[in-house]
């Protein structure tokens, strides 16, 4: 069986690496090969990636971060040597991206190309290898890189410590409103970190597989130490077009139930809602102009239904500039006003004087790329950072205008923080939550 180093060295400026995709002529159930020693993941219904080692990295920081990591991949792009029989969007050369928030942040961003990668797309399997200088290595069944998801422990109780009492948190809140009021923004976007600790360690490979299984339709996603399902696509480029899709409006709803018809229609026609979402998609049109031409958008908001949570929905899609890539995109677009809020410099104020942490990874684009450029990039929400082997810290926030009510919009956080503690626990809805410290 061939082994990855646990520290694989880095390709340096002048390495060449060699890449090989082989496809796999069986069914692959890609949820049920979530390795323990995984690195990276992306998957939805199923399909995807999940990736283990590292080839090659670079880390980036401040203001250019996004240009430095896509020249430094495109350079070596440049001087690969790539064998690839399957040929789809998603084979090849991939580099998988986590990106930090702000250009303050403490936190690098990193954009890595794995040792091996397992993938299914459009039904096909294929395994990818990859080498420095020479001809990679291809194990005798793709098992032997990727074995079965494992099963671990009852995690027993979990200790949640939220940053804020719920009357801490609403009335920052309502800080945020004041300020909205006052003039200074016309919306802000605000969040809540959520220390969890486990009573064993939380396995990453549990945790994606679960929030996979738990809810397909969202873009779960894993790299260094973000880990989470994000229901937002902030740029998928592929041929010349790029599509986003942006929510913005929130209605919670119990575990396994839905707004009935009324109610959504409703929430439809809410003018709150309708307010905090036209901010957000205008934030998407506005700055796609610079990297695209013929804009269209969804004509009107639809519902997106997801478990616990339904939202606001647009979808965006237009063709792409000459010599764009997906991530020259989602660098355009971060942070757009569902993440942030409008204008961009006068929330991000607001949100550093009331939230003055370090949001890391949170709410900025996570995904991946091909040599092409082409590739998908979702917004990092429905996360948790992974602090240790037994603590994660989740955080979630919600877009504030000036009708938002504090209690409405603290329900609207613990709802959003519902899909990383359901994985948490196991996928097990009935495990009862641990003490929760103040």
């Amino acid at each position: 069986m061939p082994s990855l180093p646990t520290s694989p060295a880095l390709a340096d400026e002048t390495s060449e690496l060699v890449v090989r995709t082989l496809r796999i002529d069986e069914p692959v159930d890609l949820l049920g090969h979530v390795p323990e020693h995984l690195s990276a993941a992306w998957l939805r219904h199923g399909q995807g990636l999940v990736a283990v080692g590292t080839a090659w990295s670079v880390q980036t920081a401040g203001p250019h971060r996004f240009a430095a990591a896509s020249a430094a991949f495109q350079h070596l792009a440049q001087r690969c040597r790539i064998d690839d029989e399957v040929r789809t969007r998603a084979s090849g050369l991939i580099a998988l991206g986590s990106f930090s928030y702000a250009d303050g942040s403490a936190r690098p961003s990193t954009l890595m190309v794995p040792r091996a990668a397992l993938g299914v797309e459009e039904g096909e399997a294929f395994l990818t290898v990859v080498r420095t200088g020479v001809e990679p290595e291809v194990p005798a069944s793709w098992r032997d890189l990727f074995p079965s998801t494992p099963r671990t422990p009852d995690p027993g109780e979990l200790d949640i410590d939220p940053s804020h009492t719920p009357e801490q948190y609403q009335a920052l809140v309502r800080e945020a409103v004041g300020a909205i009021t006052d003039g200074e923004a016309q919306k802000v976007v605000l969040s809540e970190l959520t220390t969890v600790r486990s009573g064993a360690p939380v396995s990453r490979a549990a945790l994606v597989a679960r929030l996979a299984r738990e809810y397909p339709s969202t873009w779960v996603y894993h790299l260094e130490d973000v880990v989470g399902a994000s229901p937002e696509m902030l740029a998928q480029t592929e041929d010349g077009r790029v599509f986003s899709r942006v929510l913005a409006g929130t209605r919670p709803v119990a575990e396994g139930a839905e707004l009935s018809e009324q109610d959504r229609r409703t929430f439809r026609g809410d003018a709150k809602e309708r307010s905090e979402h036209a901010f957000a998609v205008d934030s998407v049109v506005d700055r796609l102009v610079d990297v695209a031409f013929d804009v269209t958008v969804s004509p009107e908001p639809f519902v997106l239904r997801l478990p616990g949570l339904e939202h606001l929905a647009s979808d965006v899609s237009a063709s792409l500039l000459r010599g764009v890539t997906s991530l020259d995109v989602a660098a355009r677009l971060h942070p757009s006003a569902a993440v942030s809020g409008t204008p961009r410099e006068a929330a991000d104020e607001i949100i550093a004087r009331l939230e003055p942490r370090d949001r890391g990874g949170y709410a900025s684009p996570v995904g991946w790329m091909n040599a092409r450029g082409d590739g998908q990039w979702a917004i990092a929400l429905r996360m948790a950072h992974l602090v240790d082997d037994r603590t994660v810290a989740l955080q979630a926030g919600g877009g504030l205008v000036a009708a938002s009510d504090p209690v409405s919009e603290h329900a609207e956080v613990l709802a959003k923080n519902r899909p990383m503690l359901r994985a948490l626990r196991g996928g097990t809805a009935g495990t009862r939550n641990g003490p929760v410290r103040r």
